[in-house]
């Protein structure tokens, strides 16, 4: 199964039992594929998702973005601890704001993992490759000097 034939439509969770359902297209067929998510309650988000990763060599999963499944499980893993879908829904919503002022150094490790996987696919959005016509190789960009701060270390009596 070849990476350039599957076309995800849908990714969604079942509660029970927990399961990761995928609706793809390889060619002109349409197949659904269930994955069973094991010790739900005793695995981190992101230790579930590093076993899905590994269990299923599959191409199917390479082709779902990082952060919707991290973002599914985490739903998956509030809904069979209890909390209801739109809280969870909430809590994920919360999650995937990134802030210039947060400290990610006081995060929980599977908020953490969810929100590099955020940045790294908002950095892939944002990236201009040389192939691109709107590349500029040599760009100057001029910056206020009005907000240049001086600092004791910048002073030419701390050159040697």
């Amino acid at each position: 199964m070849d990476t350039q034939q599957i076309y995800i439509r849908r990714c969604g969770i079942k509660r029970e039992p927990p399961t990761l359902v995928i609706v793809y297209h390889v060619g002109l067929k349409t197949r659904k594929r269930m994955i069973f998510v094991r010790d739900i309650h005793q695995k981190s988000v992101s230790e579930l998702f590093q076993d899905i990763l590994k269990k299923s060599q599959n191409p199917i999963i390479r082709n779902i973005p990082k952060v919707q499944l991290l973002r599914l499980l985490a739903i998956l893993k509030d809904l069979v601890n209890g909390v209801p879908l739109k809280e969870s829904i909430e809590q994920c919503k919360t999650v995937e704001m990134v802030s210039t002022d947060e400290d990610l150094n006081l995060v929980d490790i599977d908020v953490l993992e969810r929100k590099k996987a955020l940045m790294d696919q908002q950095f892939e959005q944002n990236r201009i490759s040389p192939t691109d016509p709107t590349f500029q190789y040599d760009k100057n960009v001029d910056f206020p000097q009005d907000h240049v701060e001086t600092s004791a270390w910048d002073s030419d009596e701390f050159e040697i």
